[in-house]
């Protein structure tokens, strides 16, 4: 498969739902449906009225470690209340990248647990964003693209309550992108936000709000909007909002299985919510469902399962049993519960999970490849180099990170496209 292919298929995956929190994330998520309701029906003269698209810059400041000396962190580690109201506080004083940044360096150091929803606290900082440097692409682009994309998502959601209508919030902020090859990403998490937004001003019509999609100017735009459209509608089905008959016990491949062709991967890369809901968190049992998607949407299918493996919020519900082990070893664990045909896929998901949440820092993705079985290691690390590969044009860089897989270079390199 050329490297153009595999960035274009790995987009299919990169803000799948791996959140973790899917049903906390989620819950935030039902208060918001009559916001942006309430902004579609107040015409558009109050939308522009509660809306400022100007840009203001955030302060600057030194570095991370500058600002987490600075801020007074006093939470305790699961408590996420006060933890959502510091990193506001945070973003108010420099910005989303100084908050979220100060947020890793809290997990790293234990003082925000991992059980703590991550995506779910980006989605306020992106809200907060919004609010304080102008809804406009400019700030926008100010979220970093970590905890799975979770700045962006809450960004929109501020636009969204405060447009007429979905498609001019994806005018309002993503059409001032500039060059396709930073469309690539940034645009695609846009018109992912977009697809949230669609399917909460269409009160979760799947068919409706994928032709809303279809309105959308590029077939990158469409494709974000296709995958935050079923990333939303699972989020409905986990808690009971979706539509009568979407969802179905006896159909658990349902809505997936039905929809046309055009939009079965971006479907079936968010389905394992859903199916984790079915088999009572089961991964045996979920994965099994897999088998009886048709042709390559069976390791689409699979690979939404394996996303899940390498998220450590998941694996405290999939593997409670697991939870004093280390965390690789506990993936490869899970991989190991998937059906023999499927296990290639699920190594191959667990590496991409990993990548949207650490980019470039392949630590991680390497514990995780030395503790799978023995015949997907070659795999795994020709893995992490598509995965740099999807995340910078810069040789010298990918040839950097693949430096970090040290014996496995060149497999790394394979995988990026220059060996």
């Amino acid at each position: 498969m050329g490297v153009g292919l595999e960035q274009k298929r790995l987009r299919g995956r990169t803000l799948a739902l791996i959140a973790g929190g899917i049903v906390a994330a989620a819950a935030l998520l039902v208060g918001a449906i009559v916001v942006v309701a309430a902004g579609g029906n107040g015409g558009s003269s109050s939308a522009s009225r509660e809306l400022d698209t100007s840009f203001k810059a955030p302060r600057s400041f030194e570095s991370i470690d500058a600002v987490y000396g600075e801020e007074s962190y006093t939470c305790a580690p699961t408590d996420t209340q006060c933890v959502r109201k510091f990193l506001v506080k945070v973003t108010d004083d420099y910005g989303p990248k100084a908050a979220l940044g100060v947020m890793e360096r809290l997990q790293r150091d234990n003082r925000v647990d991992r059980a703590v929803n991550d995506h779910d606290m980006a989605h306020s900082v992106g809200r907060e964003t919004a609010k304080d440097y102008g809804s406009n692409f400019k700030a926008f682009d100010l979220c970093p693209i970590t905890f799975n994309y979770g700045c962006s998502h809450g960004f929109f959601e501020y636009v969204l309550a405060r447009t007429d209508t979905p498609k001019e919030a994806a005018t309002t902020i993503c059409e001032s992108l500039n060059g396709s090859d930073h469309f690539l990403t940034a645009g695609f998490s846009c018109y992912h936000g977009v697809g949230h937004g669609i399917m909460m001003a269409e009160a979760y019509n799947v068919q409706n709000s994928l032709k809303a999609c279809n309105t959308l100017p590029k077939d990158t735009a469409k494709d974000g909007c296709w995958q935050g459209v079923f990333m939303e509608n699972v989020n409905a089905g986990m808690t009971n909002r979706a539509l009568p008959g979407v969802f179905k016990r006896s159909d658990p491949l349902a809505p997936c299985d039905k929809v046309g062709d055009r939009y079965k991967h971006e479907c079936f890369i968010n389905h394992s919510g859903w199916l984790m809901t079915v088999a009572h968190n089961n991964v045996s049992k979920g994965t099994r469902y897999c088998l009886k998607a048709k042709g390559r949407f069976k390791s689409s299918c699979l690979q939404s399962i394996g996303l899940m493996v390498t998220n450590p919020v998941w694996q405290t519900t999939l593997a409670p049993e697991l939870a004093n082990r280390p965390p690789a070893e506990i993936a490869a664990t899970l991989c190991s519960r998937f059906p023999a045909v499927g296990r290639p896929d699920c190594v191959i998901a667990g590496v991409d999970n990993l990548a949207n949440f650490d980019q470039l820092d392949v630590t991680r993705e390497l514990a995780f490849c030395a503790a799978v079985d023995s015949s997907f290691r070659g795999a795994c690390y020709r893995q992490i180099g598509v995965d740099i590969r999807a995340r910078t044009q810069d040789e010298q860089l990918i040839r950097r990170s693949c430096a970090g897989v040290r014996s496995s270079r060149r497999l790394c390199l394979a995988g990026a496209g220059l060996a």
